[in-house]
């Protein structure tokens, strides 16, 4: 008994771990235990999250996501590039800008990977939104015709570059 499972150990560690250093090399920082919360801002807008609404762990949030309104295109971002509705791009307080964040829709499981370039305003939190995607962004997850969804953020990592179509 004791030969097999170390025959099985030998045979399916490796396997194991292969998979793990491949996504690695996809995205390189998920499974890192860097902080890309923002904390100065949640400090300072502790008071207007909604804490039945949202929940906030390490690099992992629960809230609701909206999405930008058509009239916001060719606009400034909060990192001074013009925002565009057909990026991978979404506005959020409570991580730092240029955060990559896997956004997923808790209904359906689809996901997005979108970059945090802009900022919401603040009273969102007291609605129990955390994000603001694109249009992109939000039909890639089946966002529901109400405009607003429950979803799931995870930090990936830091780019300066958006995520291409997926």
């Amino acid at each position: 008994m004791n030969i097999k499972l170390s025959f099985l150990f030998i045979l399916v560690f490796p396997l194991l771990s292969s998979t793990q250093i491949f996504a690695q090399k996809i995205y390189p920082t998920s499974l890192t235990t860097i902080n890309y919360l923002d904390t100065a801002a949640v400090k300072k807008y502790q008071k207007k999250i909604d804490t039945h609404r949202i929940k906030i762990e390490l690099n992992h949030i629960k809230g609701i996501a909206s999405y930008y309104s058509a009239n916001f295109d060719g606009t400034l971002t909060a990192t001074g590039e013009i925002f565009k509705n057909s990026k991978y791009t979404a506005a959020c307080n409570l991580y730092k800008l240029n955060t990559l964040v896997r956004v997923t829709n808790m209904r359906n499981g689809k996901s997005v990977l979108v970059r945090i370039n802009d900022r919401m305003h603040p009273n969102m939190l007291k609605l129990g939104r955390v994000v603001d995607l694109s249009t992109a962004a939000a039909q890639k997850i089946h966002l529901s015709s109400k405009g607003i969804v429950k979803v799931t953020l995870d930090a990936v990592g830091y780019s300066k570059i958006n995520p291409k179509k997926q």
